[in-house]
């Protein structure tokens, strides 16, 4: 995540990458997850919910599209984030991209996905924004939208997709309170999800001093 002035590396803000290799290498799968439930929440869920309140605060003017797009972003980010760990990182990337990315909005976040709807949203949305900063076919982010994720058809007949950040991300953050419980009494997803850290943050351990 970081380094401290005094050169220390956090895997999140009160958790160390020092404590975390200690963690699981000791087997100590509550304390981990607690570390794992604190990134989450501090690097994707809370600065989210802060930029919705503030663009909320300016909703009257165009001042608050930067921050409804950055929130947006981040939610998308933290399914993707979500959704490798979910599929456990294999050591061969046999698990696409699109499989993990809709296999945990349809597990978490259903209603409102659907298959059809997940599909389209990874396309236009996560591809988008993770590899060009942008949403592709139309898409568009707005507070003013009745419902989580909708699809519209333009006057030329091009579906595009309506999603209301606010609510997308209230809907990720109840998913993941869904996969902590998994996390906590399925004991395969628990190693799958060991495996991806171990995996993701080797190097980060590495030099976790």
């Amino acid at each position: 995540m970081g380094r401290t002035r005094e050169g220390e590396l956090y895997y999140s803000p009160s958790c160390k990458f020092e404590y975390l290799k200690g963690l699981i290498d000791n087997k100590e799968e509550r304390e981990l997850l607690k570390c794992f439930e604190e990134r989450v929440k501090e690097l994707y869920l809370e600065p989210a919910y802060v930029l919705i309140k503030e663009a909320n605060d300016k909703k009257s003017d165009n001042s608050s599209m930067g921050l409804v797009f950055s929130a947006g972003l981040i939610c998308v980010s933290a399914i993707d984030f979500l959704g490798r760990f979910y599929f456990g990182c294999p050591k061969e990337d046999k698990v696409k991209v699109e499989r993990r990315f809709v296999g945990w909005l349809l597990k978490y976040m259903s209603p409102p996905f659907n298959a059809l709807l997940a599909e389209k949203f990874y396309k236009d949305f996560r591809n988008g924004l993770v590899h060009e900063c942008r949403i592709k076919n139309g898409g568009e982010f707005s507070l003013n939208e009745g419902e989580t994720i909708r699809e519209e058809v333009d006057d030329n007949g091009v579906r595009y997709l309506v999603v209301n950040p606010e609510k997308l991300l209230k809907k990720l953050d109840d998913g993941f309170k869904n996969y902590l419980d998994d996390l906590q009494q399925d004991e395969n997803m628990l190693c799958q999800l060991i495996e991806c850290l171990e995996k993701d943050f080797n190097e980060d351990f590495r030099k976790r001093r």
